[in-house]
């Protein structure tokens, strides 16, 4: 501890407040420097509380010319509730113990336990009774604990720590020795309450008892009808203990006498009753000797009243013993109130050392406040730390600053010896990748331009020998579904037809008659009158066929394998009428013929080329849109047919539609024309 450090002892009583301010001197001894004492000048109620203590604090402060802020507290037993018990012994379970002592500290309380302050100790253990412990609780309303506080600290003090006049009583006197040889009583009788304290060895019990001076002063002025300033003026100048009923020199004296008696009886009714309490519930002993301490116990024959009564050695409390008085201090003033300074010098004592009990009231948030205040310049040490921290980091980041900006000059110089290449090259790239997209256009106009001769290599292909293609028109946009115009009758086993023939669906001006090679249609793709390309959804077949006898179709007609596309051709669904049946071909690549399903066996051409185109990957085997549109009778053939097939194509087909009014530079023309 910091050699002549400072700090004030306050205890705020019922009545008064008495100060002192302590100093530790150079070889570690405690010693008041300054004291001051003043009563209050009105009744303290819950309204005026704190405005009172404020007041009477600060006049105090600037009588004794004090300026130390660190403050210890201690508040009237009056306003707190001290209670006894115990519990089981145990030593090794230090949270249950502290749970049990607070259910303990708050069973059967008059007020909410948000509404209170609350601390608790263990004291000396029975000795007979080994398994159990002795605790003591404190409990205050919290309201009062922080009325005084904010007083205390409106005046510039700064509270450590809030005790209770009994509790800093009792550290007082076990410090200078009482109860050391036997069970001793100590009185101290205050304004509003007396604490009764039993001191035995390290065994302590207290009990608050409401009479005391004020009961006096409120006797007398209902005897003589006076207001209470009279009354306590009345019992300072003629008050005293009579010794018997008609003890008295006057009239009036003799009367305030025999009310000071009465209300002392009252008195040691109470403090007897306690002892037998003490005897009997903590197992004390019988006491030796009373001690008695506190402002009201300067009356006249007090302790002869006391030593009559209770037929017991009876002296005052001087609790100085243990302290030390600076020289500057005036004994006479002081020896007039220091039979009321045991609290503070309680409170002096937790201050310097470990006392027997420590109880502490302060509000968590008050400590918590207290205690940033003391932090505050490990806070200051802390923000010109990091502030340096800082300083050094920015100095860093210059440094670093500078040495990337060299860096970067050095490199915008490099960067500007390999610029003009590297713009060069990446002028050379992007040409490549022009020239590269342009590739891929022509590639992919090419390989639609290379499907129109594996489209029609895959017609002829499928085409039966007795069969004739007459011309192949496209089909712009949307296949429509298949509507059949005409179809011929059997006649003799052939099949025969009707005198007309009809047009064909969906056909319009949008198609177009093409040349077997199919490369002059389209064009080269580079025309600039060229329309945009356009999806061919099929073609029109318009074929003619020889009727033949049935058994002409006893076999199908041989088929080569179909070749590898270079394009991408989706799977093939086959036609639900096709056999599940692998075909075979030959060691030149032609499909073996095989029997005709009965399904097959009274086909003609026209249904045999349909049933061939569908079996190729390129064209749809859906019903719906593959298949004969039309058959009739043959105009110039007398044992002929004329048909139209509709072919659907199972992969993508572009080409530029060409108007009935065009002619490409093969001479070939719109829809009018035809292909022999």
């Amino acid at each position: 501890m910091a050699k002549n450090e400072r700090f004030l002892s306050v205890d705020i009583g019922a009545a008064a407040i008495k100060m002192g301010e302590f100093e530790f001197d150079q070889t570690g001894g405690m010693r008041m420097i300054s004291f001051a004492h003043r009563e209050y000048e009105e009744e303290i109620s819950e309204d005026n509380r704190i405005r009172v203590i404020e007041g009477v604090l600060r006049q105090m402060l600037l009588e004794a010319n004090i300026h130390t802020s660190r403050t210890m507290l201690s508040i009237s037993g009056q306003t707190a509730l001290i209670r006894f018990g115990q519990l089981n012994n145990l030593k090794n379970d230090k949270k249950q113990v502290r749970q049990l002592a607070e259910f303990e500290a708050t069973r059967n309380l008059p007020f909410p336990l948000d509404q209170i302050s609350m601390d608790f100790q263990l004291i000396a253990s029975n000795e007979e009774a080994l398994d159990t412990m002795d605790v003591l609780s404190v409990v205050v309303k919290k309201d009062i604990v922080q009325q005084i506080v904010q007083a205390v600290r409106r005046v510039g003090l700064s509270p450590q720590l809030v005790d209770v006049a009994p509790v800093a009583c009792y550290n007082a006197a076990r410090a200078n020795g009482l109860g050391s040889d036997g069970c001793v009583i100590l009185v101290s009788i205050g304004g509003r309450s007396t604490n009764l304290m039993f001191l035995e060895g390290n065994r302590f019990y207290a009990r608050t008892i409401p009479i005391a001076g004020h009961s006096i002063t409120q006797q007398i002025s209902r005897k003589f009808s006076i207001g209470q300033p009279e009354a306590e003026e009345l019992k300072r100048r003629h008050g005293f203990v009579a010794r018997n009923e008609e003890e008295g020199t006057s009239e009036t004296s003799g009367d305030v006498s025999k009310i000071v008696r009465q209300v002392m009886m009252r008195l040691f009714g109470e403090i007897s009753r306690s002892i037998a309490i003490y005897k009997t519930q903590q197992h004390g002993s019988d006491p030796v000797k009373v001690y008695l301490t506190g402002g009201s116990t300067i009356l006249t024959y007090c302790d002869q009243f006391f030593a009559e009564k209770f037929a017991l050695p009876v002296e005052y409390f001087n609790p100085l013993g243990c302290i030390a008085l600076d020289p500057v201090i005036d004994r006479q003033r002081f020896s007039e109130v220091a039979h009321t300074f045991s609290e503070v010098v309680g409170l002096a004592l937790r201050y310097s050392t470990t006392c027997p009990v420590e109880i502490n009231l302060l509000p968590r948030e008050v400590a918590s406040q207290q205690s940033l205040h003391y932090k505050k310049p490990y806070f200051v040490g802390a923000m010109v730390t990091l502030l340096l921290m800082f300083c050094l980091i920015y100095l860093g980041m210059q440094q670093a600053l500078k040495e990337t900006k060299a860096q970067k000059d050095a490199y915008e110089k490099v960067q500007a010896t390999y610029k003009p290449a590297y713009e060069e090259i990446k002028r050379a790239v992007g040409e490549a990748e022009g020239a590269l997209g342009q590739v891929n256009d022509q590639k992919g106009f090419l390989m639609q331009r290379a499907k129109w001769p594996m489209i029609l290599e895959e017609i002829f292909r499928a085409r039966p020998d007795y069969v004739w293609i007459d011309s192949i028109e496209p089909v712009f946009g949307d296949l429509p579904a298949i509507e059949q115009q005409s179809i011929v009758e059997e006649e003799e086993g052939n099949a025969t037809g009707g005198d007309d023939m009809f047009s064909l669906g969906g056909m319009g001006s949008d198609s177009m008659t093409m040349s077997m090679d199919g490369s002059d249609m389209f064009g080269s793709g580079t025309g600039s009158n060229l329309p945009s390309l356009t999806t061919v959804g099929g073609v029109m077949i318009q074929a003619h066929t020889i009727r033949q006898k049935k058994d002409a179709f006893g076999k199908d007609p041989e088929l080569a394998r179909e070749p590898v596309y270079p394009f991408e051709v989706p799977e093939k669904e086959e036609a639900s009428q096709e056999s599940e049946e692998e075909a075979q071909y030959d060691d030149e690549g032609n499909e073996i013929p095989r029997p005709l399903e009965p399904d097959y066996q009274d086909q003609s051409g026209e249904l045999l080329f349909v049933r061939n185109l569908k079996k190729s990957q390129l064209f749809s085997a859906e019903e719906e849109y593959t298949g004969v549109v039309s058959i009739q009778k043959s105009e110039y053939l007398e044992n002929g047919n004329d048909f139209q097939i509709q072919l659907k194509f199972n992969v993508l087909v572009e080409a530029y539609p060409w108007s009935q009014s065009t002619t490409n530079a093969s001479g070939m023309s719109g829809p009018g024309g035809g292909m022999n």
